[in-house]
């Protein structure tokens, strides 16, 4: 399987200030449904679309429905489609409170600098892309694969990054995303990627699709599909992590703390402290804008922030065999 690292762009439209009652609605419900975009010369038998729907859909029955959101499978096939498509996603983020008129604001899209490049991208045939999303006034969840071809030669991989990127919808939607990641109304890098590194795995297993206790070990002893070192490797020589540093995107080894061991600390909320799968994956979410990153953490995990990452920090040193038995357990 190829390298599974799904990396969260943001791209603002509109003001990023929002109210705690904004907040609150984003994180509603919607009846709108999923609406994919995909390149002329992909998907020519339907499997392309419906190994993601596998993902989707199980991840939409878990979490709710969240959106709008759009899935945009592209390819270098025809530059016509491709950009028709970007006129589309530039339509989808239209303002029609804006003096501005419409066809302006499409323009003005179409122009930064960020989309042009992400185009080229598309049409050079590179496999970029991940999770987007904008900000208030017009919300919309956006995940956009540039070279779409790898994914539907892996439906695997395709059904895998359906789930992981859909758990990130859910999360977005539950936080102040306006603020920084070391801010109390936001999530911490590891919540957001171990979380959802762990739930794609596990939800991979109930479809049939892999192993997730000897993914685990994977992780552990040579970095899974998310890259190398493995977990063992980088904590060799007894190395200091912080989970909650959030200057490992910019100074390296993001996966190895923020996917890695961030899947592994969800595992040890679930499996070894016995707090219920679904209130570490969704429940406690609800509670991150009225309380806190931290109250919320404490109140649906059953301690502290800090006491957690000292206690899973001597729990992760131990040997794969210690480590392992903690699936072992009744819950």
């Amino acid at each position: 399987m190829q390298r599974l690292v799904w990396i969260i762009v943001v791209l603002f439209a509109g003001s990023s200030i929002k109210t705690v009652g904004e907040d609150h609605n984003l994180a509603k419900e919607t009846e709108v449904q999923p609406v994919f975009h995909v390149a002329e010369g992909l998907n020519a038998d339907g499997s392309l679309v419906a190994n993601y729907k596998r993902g989707l859909n199980y991840a939409i029955d878990y979490f709710g429905n969240y959106g709008p959101y759009y899935i945009y499978l592209l390819g270098a096939e025809s530059e016509a489609s491709v950009r028709a498509i970007y006129r589309e996603r530039a339509k989808s983020r239209i303002d029609p409170n804006e003096a501005e008129p419409a066809e302006k604001q499409i323009a003005s899209y179409l122009a930064q600098t960020n989309v042009v490049e992400e185009m080229k991208a598309v049409l050079n045939g590179k496999a970029e892309g991940g999770l987007t999303w904008s900000q208030s006034p017009v919300r919309v969840y956006e995940d956009v694969t540039t070279n779409a071809t790898g994914r539907e030669r892996d439906p695997i991989e395709n059904t895998w990054g359906a789930l992981h990127e859909y758990h990130h919808v859910f999360q977005i939607a539950h936080c102040d995303t306006s603020q920084e990641r070391t801010s109390d109304r936001h999530f911490c890098s590891w919540m957001a990627e171990g979380m959802a590194t762990y739930s794609s795995a596990k939800f991979m297993e109930n479809l049939g699709l892999t192993d997730f206790k000897n993914y685990m070990l994977e992780l552990k002893t040579a970095g899974a599909n998310i890259g190398r070192p493995g977990i063992n490797e980088f904590l060799s020589e007894g190395k200091k992590v912080r989970l909650d540093d959030e200057t490992y995107w910019e100074k390296g080894n993001s996966a190895q703390v923020y996917y890695m061991l961030g899947a592994w600390a969800t595992a040890y909320l679930i499996h070894e402290l016995g707090v219920d799968e679904k209130t570490v994956l969704k429940g406690w979410y609800a509670d991150i804008l009225p309380l806190g990153k931290s109250a919320a953490f404490e109140k649906h995990m059953g301690l502290a922030l800090e006491a957690f990452y000292g206690r899973f920090d001597g729990f992760i040193r131990q040997s794969d065999e210690v480590v392992m038995r903690i699936f072992d357990r009744a819950r």
